[in-house]
């Protein structure tokens, strides 16, 4: 008795991995544009924590080439020419110079959100 019970509870677990792995998806990291200049606005109020700034400055974004860009444009800006963070003072991620820079971006990203065409599926 003890060995049919062993038997279904293994072949359960084991099921249930074979369909986890069968129709589950590999973790992804697609931000958005949208989420990108909430991420941009953050960093520029202060508010935005430091493992999200870096999670989006060292993972490539494949998915969009202009949202590639403008990570691109900030790994530059927040590691200056000679590779070392350009950090400011009460809590900013940046300083007063790279902020600036970094608003020039934002703007740029809220226009090549605005220029976007919209689609629907029906």
């Amino acid at each position: 008795m003890e060995f049919i019970l062993v038997f279904a509870i293994s072949l359960f677990v084991l099921l249930g991995v074979a369909l986890a792995l069968a129709f589950g998806q590999a973790p992804t990291y697609r931000p958005s544009r949208e989420s990108v200049l909430a991420l941009l606005v953050d960093v520029m109020e202060k508010k935005s924590s430091v493992e999200r700034w870096e999670m989006f400055l060292s993972l490539p974004i494949n998915h969009d080439p202009e949202l590639e860009q403008i990570r691109q444009q900030c790994l530059v800006l927040a590691s200056g020419w000679e590779g070392e963070l350009k950090e400011g003072i009460n809590g900013a991620l940046l300083n007063k110079a790279t902020m600036e820079e970094l608003r020039v971006i934002s703007a740029r990203l809220h226009h090549l959100i605005k220029a976007a065409p919209t689609s629907r599926l029906f």
